[in-house]
């Protein structure tokens, strides 16, 4: 059977399944393309935001205070060289010099971006305006907010002691926290490394369960992240948001702004409607794509976790990924097994017992490299992962129990040999990064 998919460049990918083969589901989303207007839309609802105070009276009030921008980093693909052009414009109005501002990229403990890197993500209207990475490998720079539960909340300082941080992101469905944006730029994005490493083991136990999608008040990482901005928020200065809904060309299709938790709520609950899809039926084959989140590898196994779910217990996910960014600087430690040797071995230990292993082989991996090799190993245990990368191919990139093609013809032959002969019913979503399954309810 010949179908027509989208590749991780979101061009026409001609592939031929094979004939007893049925593509039972293309799961795409629902999001409406943004309008030509939205640069428009987005300085109207500066100072009309859904809750709280206008950006115009909070800069007023602080316009002798330091303002920081705190924004998404390469992973992230908003266009950020036209929205933060809309913003400074407000600030500057507000009689906030250039030199009281300052722009942090909320990288987490990803890689810090370059100068060339940063001034492409950024555009040239930022020239001037000092700019910065989270460092979370220097633990002097983050001060103490108090804890929530047992997790202690330490931010960057800079950021904290801010008179009003501005938090620019987008709002998109994720793999463990339900939903993005809101506070989450904070927590992990500005967090130090202990804090980064207790919010990746929130919601984590010893046996799998969905997470993207789930609300708020169900989602113990996000109770984290939004208890712990809100210590922020009552430490120090003022959290004024600017958060967005991308849709499949990266353009702001829905907007919302002002208090975070609210802003961060109306977004999710837009995102729920249009990006998740429902699937009456797990297929025995999931081709996913990875993008729009498919910069590295790390980023990339989120459009494995995401959609999971739309595949049977011991079928076969096949994820399609550009991964510019390769392994991103992150070395996985060398593994003599082979990916089938891999899986049998996670069935035979348990995925809890095998991802202890890995992280005894490679203790320098912390925080979100140690949950995704946790949840790298739960995925394994359940289903067979192969992945479609010209570029890893290419780099000789390796990980335990992935198996990694340079074809999806070839990935889709393996599948084939993997599962047998006969008919296999395909599920196939051509954002996995931004979209995920809706399990059908029994009625």
């Amino acid at each position: 059977m010949s179908e027509q998919l989208q590749s991780a460049e979101s061009e026409p990918l001609p592939i031929h399944l094979p004939d007893e083969w049925e593509m039972a589901q293309v799961a795409a989303s629902s999001l409406r393309p943004a309008g030509e207007d939205w640069p428009e839309e987005l300085a109207r609802a500066l100072n009309q935001p859904g809750t709280g105070l206008p950006l115009e009276r909070l800069l007023a009030a602080r316009r002798d205070e330091r303002v920081v921008l705190v924004v998404e980093d390469l992973t992230r693909h908003s266009p950020l060289d036209r929205i933060l052009p809309i913003l400074l414009r407000e600030i500057r109005h507000a009689g906030v010099e250039d030199s009281r501002l300052e722009i942090v990229f909320a990288t987490g403990m990803h890689p810090p971006l370059t100068a060339d890197q940063a001034r492409a993500k950024l555009g040239p209207g930022c020239d001037g305006i000092a700019w910065r990475c989270n460092p979370w490998q220097d633990a002097a720079s983050y001060d103490d907010v108090g804890h929530v539960g047992r997790v202690g909340i330490s931010v960057d300082r800079g950021v904290l002691r801010a008179g009003l941080r501005i938090l620019v992101s987008s709002v998109s469905p994720h793999l463990q926290a339900g939903f993005g944006g809101g506070y989450k730029m904070l927590l992990p994005g500005c967090a130090s490394l202990e804090t980064i490493r207790e919010l990746h083991r929130q919601g984590i136990g010893r046996s799998m369960r969905q997470l993207v999608g789930i609300d708020a008040e169900r989602n113990a990482m996000r109770q984290v992240i939004d208890d712990g901005g809100e210590l922020i928020d009552a430490a120090h200065g003022k959290t004024f948001v600017v958060q967005y809904i991308l849709d499949e060309a990266d353009q702001p299709a829905a907007i919302s702004t002002g208090e975070p938790l609210p802003a961060q709520r109306m977004l999710a609950k837009h995102a729920a409607v249009s990006c998740g899809v429902i699937v009456p039926s797990p297929g025995d084959v999931l081709i996913t794509d990875a993008s729009p989140r498919d910069f590295d590898l790390w980023q990339s196994f989120k459009g494995i976790a995401n959609t999971l779910w739309a595949a049977r217990p011991g079928g076969v996910i096949i994820c399609l990924t550009r991964c510019p960014g390769g392994m991103n600087n992150v070395k996985p430690p060398r593994w003599p097994l082979s990916p089938a040797v891999t899986r049998r071995a996670v069935q035979l230990l348990g995925p809890t017992n095998l991802a202890n292993l890995v992280m005894r082989l490679a203790p320098h991996l912390a925080g979100d490299a140690a949950f995704f090799i946790r949840m790298a190993t739960q995925i394994l245990h359940r289903n067979w992962i192969y992945m479609v990368s010209p570029k890893l191919a290419d780099d000789g990139a390796a990980f335990p129990g992935i198996r990694i093609f340079a074809t999806l013809d070839d990935a889709l032959a393996a599948a084939r040999l993997q599962l047998g002969p006969g008919r296999q019913r395909v599920v196939h979503f051509p954002a996995g990064g931004i979209t995920y399954p809706v399990p059908q309810r029994a009625t």
